[in-house]
């Protein structure tokens, strides 16, 4: 594990529990920015939405905890927000609980059991045995879940 996964595993450690005590799920973490300042963002839900104010709540004793445990190296911005229409899909359960959804799934790298395939856009199988199903036009993939890099629902919208 690297650096950077090192920083966002330490993060989702403190901030999963603190978002549970609001009634909220923690669903993703990321890390990014440019010119020197980082912006650390925290991606939080619970059925019926999120509120400002749970975004609020959240922010305020994430950011307490972070300064105590101080697992970010110089200064950062801390956002939290839901995680939106195009919602990252991270673990087992999220792959389960959005079956029946188009996403958009992407590995590091060729995967050579799905065709050399670095990129799958289709609906949502499920999960088993530790791999993401996605039918892509009358085709299921099996993308070994160690190997997504980044998964979301891709919103659709009737016009």
């Amino acid at each position: 594990m690297g650096r950077k996964e090192d920083i966002l595993e330490s993060v989702r450690r403190i901030a999963a529990p603190l978002a549970v005590q609001e009634g909220l799920e923690l669903v993703d973490v990321e890390i990014g920015g440019a010119g020197g300042r980082q912006t650390l963002r925290l991606f939080i839900d619970k059925a019926g939405g999120v509120s400002l104010e749970d975004c609020s709540s959240v922010s305020h004793a994430v950011s307490t905890a972070l300064d105590v445990e101080d697992p970010i190296a110089g200064a950062y911005d801390l956002e939290v927000s839901s995680p939106g229409l195009d919602r990252p899909l991270r673990t087992p359960e999220h792959f389960e609980k959005f079956k029946g959804s188009k996403v958009r799934v992407r590995t590091f790298g060729p995967v050579a059991e799905c065709e050399n395939r670095k990129t799958f856009v289709g609906q949502l199988v499920g999960f088993s045995e530790d791999k993401v199903l996605v039918d892509v036009d009358g085709k299921v993939f099996q993308v070994p879940h160690a190997q997504v890099s980044k998964a979301n629902v891709e919103p659709i919208f009737d016009i």
